[in-house]
């Protein structure tokens, strides 16, 4: 080989080895900050899981409370509406009947009656 081409090798050599160490020591410190960044990624995520986990539990409690109140709420609701139906039911047998000549008529005739008086007695 000639010397020129045996110096071009031995630079070539030298920069390769020089880049090979500046990459590896490039890498090592980014490996480095990478440990690092996820060991503060683990801290945060088991401190926020440590300070939301009471959370959590008492947002549970109040939409248990807030169900146990619906449920009864809608009981209630369930217990008016069968005592209306019951009621309204009754109700429209007892003025059913009562339209057929029964309690109503009645009324209206006594109504009449005592309305035929004080009319006659307003007139004398």
């Amino acid at each position: 080989m000639t010397p020129v081409l045996e110096c071009i090798i031995a630079v070539f050599v030298v920069v390769l080895i020089v880049v090979s160490v500046i990459v590896t020591v490039f890498l090592v410190k980014f490996l480095q900050e990478i440990t690092q960044t996820m060991v503060a990624l683990r801290e945060l995520s088991d401190y926020a899981k440590k300070e939301l986990d009471p959370i959590i539990k008492s947002l549970g409690n109040i939409l248990a409370t807030v169900n146990n109140v619906s449920t009864a709420t809608n009981k209630q609701f369930e217990l008016i509406k069968k005592i209306l139906t019951t009621l309204l039911g009754a109700s429209c047998v007892a003025f059913g009947s009562a339209r057929k000549g029964g309690f109503i008529s009645g009324f209206l005739n006594g109504f009449n009656i005592f309305k035929k008086k004080e009319i006659k007695n307003v007139n004398r």
